[in-house]
């Protein structure tokens, strides 16, 4: 099934919290074509891509490693 990239990022930039905004970005982000269309941005469009990426900061509570991370939207084991 082929994802409407124009419609999830309408879905980022009108999100109604910042977690979602998130989320749908890297839903975007998961495979080369959301790449390719996120690349294809208008320069305004980046300036918002790079606020909601901006959302993510480090949490003090996370500074400890994680027996898991997640790598494109999988779950994977650190050795």
């Amino acid at each position: 099934m082929t994802k409407n990239y124009q419609q999830l990022w309408k879905g980022a930039t009108n999100a109604t919290d910042r977690a979602e905004a998130v989320q749908t970005l890297a839903e975007m982000v998961a495979d080369s074509d959301g790449r390719a269309f996120i690349l294809d941005l208008k320069p305004e469009d980046v300036v918002l891509c790079i606020e909601i990426l901006d959302y993510v900061g480090c949490d003090l509570r996370l500074a400890c490693p994680l027996p898991h991370m997640v790598s494109l939207g999988h779950r994977s084991v650190q050795s």
